[in-house]
């Protein structure tokens, strides 16, 4: 099993970072995504991705707390990754009245990659979502 960790800092209030990843359901800031199907709705739901040219991403909310800005989700089918047991969980922190962080933290058991690519491969997804979380930030400014 690794684990990995990844944060970056933006120039936005929590509030407003927290508003665009509390609603799990919600992935509109994401580029690249064709359609997502909602099954269910609060803990438990499971975010269906379809990604053209790949199987069907399943992404399943297991913990969610408004109060501390923090999520926390599993992948029990399609991982994109050569990794399986993948769960992940997200956090906002208000750093001062403009400026916030996110954390993000993940856990997997690789499949036929060394421990050092697994963890590559899940920072550079880590990177890319929250680049793409940082452009729609900026958009919406």
């Amino acid at each position: 099993m690794v684990e990995t960790h990844l944060a970056r800092e933006f120039n936005v209030p929590a509030a407003k970072v927290w508003a665009l990843l509390q609603d799990f359901g919600d992935l509109s800031w994401a580029p690249g995504i064709d359609k997502i199907e909602l099954l269910g709705s609060g803990v438990g739901m499971t975010r269906r991705l379809h990604i053209k040219g790949m199987d069907p991403i399943d992404e399943v909310l297991t913990a969610q707390d408004t109060s501390t800005m923090s999520f926390s989700y599993n992948i029990p089918r399609g991982v994109p990754m050569p990794v399986s047991d993948y769960s992940a969980n997200a956090k906002v922190t208000e750093l001062d009245g403009a400026r916030s962080r996110v954390d993000w933290y993940g856990r997997a058991e690789p499949k036929g990659v060394s421990d050092d690519e697994a963890v590559a491969m899940i920072n550079g997804a880590y990177q890319m979502l929250l680049q793409w979380l940082d452009d729609a930030l900026a958009a919406k400014a």
